[in-house]
């Protein structure tokens, strides 16, 4: 067993110039992603982790970092025995060839058996290094390893988003001898840029303490409490609600490292307009969180400003430029009424949505032909569903869209209501973008919920039809997103469709040559994904995917009632009972069979607990209820072993083997309707 030195802390620190504020955070977490795994790999032993960051730093602190790496123990495989030895037992030349490559005498070798033959192998002890060494290694090669979305080269070795400035690397207390990008580490950090200047730091304990008072928020989770206590303070003082989005909370938290809130207020003139205008406004300057308040924008906003400045100043220069934003808003706003939704839809040919997809008023066609389909299947009105897809990306010739991409679908359905459009149907339209993201809610509404289910699937089926089929880098047209969004519709708002037959019917309309099959694997393996994540184990996943069907909640109804049976004994006897079924059929199903011909009493006994169950299970499946599907077949255990015991299936009777290959391949398909138990990981 090796021996270990323990030392309390190590800290690394990389100063650089401004990160982008939305990928300050995917940064620190790359490197420690990258550090911690390195150091897994070296053998280093280490305690907890503890991750700090703002735009100009990354650092890590870790606890009980061990002073020398594990040591390990080699075995290197040789020639074979039979090459290695001579007849009295002695090294061959082969063996001595062996021993010098290495550098090894035959004391250190050993004898394995691998397959069928038996090697010479050496055994080498590897005492470990120094872990100050390894980390002048391990630390360039984590910041290399980081995925930056442009990068600067500072070297031959690589690059980085921005140019380190910097370097803190402390290991108890000793500046640990390292080079970063031609940048050598020490023991001196940095403050604020405007407030404080070189910061001398002892041991890696102090680094938080120290930064503080140097006006730096390093740990990201101090700051962000400041920052949410500021902006709920507001919310209680006005009787507001924060507009606050993930991913403006994303920018605020990662712009300052010393933040100071302050309040500003909107003027009366900005107050009718739409709340979405306004929050898409501020938005835009990521930096100001904007109050709503019964529906409608309240007169407050939240700045926050990096440092100790003049705070009435600041608030001037924030309400002058929150001032300019929501003026050019309400122009775009008032020029848009000009014109109605309807009269841009003929425009709708002029874009181009794809080149090998058509204009958007190709997408929108077949978007109809999509709705229609599922006006039938859903049965909902098919002339208001129609209407809201003819109508759903109109405003994408609207000024207000063309300046804030992200309220697409909800400028849609602001004007649609201001035209006098139902409710029902500029509701669908507002809604048919949603989900964005894993963390956007679903439509509220049946039209929002089919319309945005056929904006998704259009946008799956197109791209695939022409080949762009996601890869794990390269994902232009969102074909993933939004395949996810097919699957999280369907299954979170419990839409009971033939989802397969729908895509054979679409497929038909699109361009390309790519099978509707290849649609239907893509969002099949999205299923896949989505039970998974959902908690249902691999094993039961694998029995419920089986057998493909279009009717994705049926498969999660069958996923979660075999979930909730899992531990019950005799869900595994009926798993291996049924595993002897499959074993037995695969690769010889045989179509027919007829009970007259049955000669044993247990092929008579299972031919009626057959009848029986498949009767109960048609009945459950029919009324959605695979729970009571999964007891029927759990009546076919004991008449399954008895067969087994008492009929050879494989009998040299062809006419009698045929026969009984029949019935048990009727049988597979009975417990395929539910789920493939044999998939099933049972106990031993």
């Amino acid at each position: 067993m090796s021996r270990r030195w323990w030392v309390p802390k190590f800290l690394i620190e990389v100063g650089v110039e401004d990160l982008p504020a939305e990928e300050a955070e995917l940064i620190a977490q790359s490197f420690r992603e990258n550090f911690l795994s390195r150091l897994r790999e070296a053998r280093v032993p280490h305690g907890k982790a503890h991750l700090f960051w703002t735009l100009r730093r990354f650092a890590l602190l870790v606890e009980d970092l061990a002073e020398r790496q594990d040591d390990a123990v080699e075995e290197i495989r040789g020639p074979a025995v039979a090459a290695a030895l001579d007849p009295q037992g002695n090294l061959t030349p082969a063996a001595l060839g062996f021993l010098r490559r290495y550098g090894a005498s035959p004391k250190d070798l050993i004898r394995k058996k691998v397959g069928e033959k038996e090697y010479l192998f050496l055994r080498l002890e590897r005492p470990g290094r120094p872990t100050a060494e390894i980390l002048g290694e391990i630390v360039p090669e984590a910041i290399r390893a980081i995925p930056c979305s442009k990068s600067m080269r500072w070297d031959e070795s690589g690059g980085f988003l921005r140019p380190i400035r910097w370097a803190v690397a402390l290991l108890d207390g000793e500046v640990v001898p390292l080079e970063i990008a031609g940048v050598r580490a020490g023991r001196v950090t940095f403050g604020h840029r405007f407030l404080s200047g070189p910061v001398v730091l002892s041991r890696p304990e102090e680094y938080v303490q120290r930064l503080k008072e140097a006006h730096v928020y390093a740990d990201p989770l101090e700051r962000a409490e400041l920052l949410r206590a500021e902006i709920r303070r507001l919310e209680e003082q006005y009787g507001a609600r924060a507009a606050l989005s993930e991913a403006l909370w994303t920018l605020i938290l990662g712009q300052t490292e010393w933040p100071k809130p302050v309040v500003g207020r909107i003027p009366k003139e900005f107050l009718e307009l739409p709340e979405p205008v306004v929050v898409a406004a501020l938005r835009e300057e990521g930096k100001f969180v904007p109050y709503t308040r019964g529906g409608k924008i309240a007169e407050i906003f939240l700045g926050f400003a990096e440092g100790e400045g003049n705070p009435e100043i600041i608030r001037r220069g924030y309400e002058r430029v929150v001032g300019i934003r929501l003026r050019d808003a309400l122009g775009f706003f008032a020029q848009d009424r000009k014109r109605t939704l309807e009269s841009r839809v003929p425009e709708l040919r002029e874009i181009v949505y794809e080149a090998r997809l058509g204009t958007v008023w190709d997408r929108v066609e077949r978007i109809r032909f999509l709705c229609r389909h599922l006006a039938r299947e859903l049965c909902l009105p098919a002339d208001r569903l129609d209407r809201a897809a003819l109508l759903c990306k109109a405003d994408l010739l609207t000024v207000m869209v063309r300046e804030f991409p992200e309220l697409e679908g909800v400028m849609g359905g602001i004007y649609a209501r201001l035209d006098g459009e139902p409710e029902e149907v500029a509701k669908a339209i507002e809604e048919h973008v949603r989900p964005a993201g894993k963390a956007d809610p679903l439509p509220e509404t049946p039209l929002g919920l089919a319309l945005s289910l056929a904006e998704k699937l259009d946008g799956v089926i197109g791209p695939l039809r022409v080949g762009e089929m996601p890869t794990g880098s390269r994902d232009p047209y969102g074909v993933r997103r939004r395949g996810n969004a097919v699957v999280r519709i369907i299954l979170e708002k419990g839409l009971r469709l033939d989802l397969f037959g729908l895509i054979e019917e679409a497929a038909k309309r699109y361009p390309g040559t790519a099978p509707a099959e290849v649609v239907k694997e893509f969002l099949w393996e999205r299923l896949r994904s989505a039970l998974e994540e959902r908690g249902i184990p691999h094993d039961v996943a694998e029995a419920v995917l089986a057998q493909k069907r279009g009717d994705f909640l049926g498969v999660w109804e069958r996923a979660q009632a075999l979930a909730g049976l899992l531990g019950r004994r005799e869900l595994a006897d009926l798993a291996l009972a049924f595993g002897r079924v499959r074993n037995i059929t695969r690769g010889q199903e045989i179509e027919g069979f007829r009970p007259e011909l049955f000669q044993e009493e247990a092929e008579r006994e299972l031919w009626q607990a057959f009848l029986s169950a498949k009767s109960r299970v048609e009945e459950a499946l029919s009324r959605h209820q695979p729970s009571a599907a999964l007891e029927a077949l759990l009546s076919l255990k004991r008449p399954i072993d008895r067969y087994f015991d008492e009929v050879l299936v494989m009998c040299e009777d062809e006419g009698i083997r045929r026969n009984r290959l029949g019935f048990l391949t009727e049988l597979s398909r009975l417990f395929l309707q539910v789920a493939d138990l044999s998939r099933l990981v049972v106990p031993g």
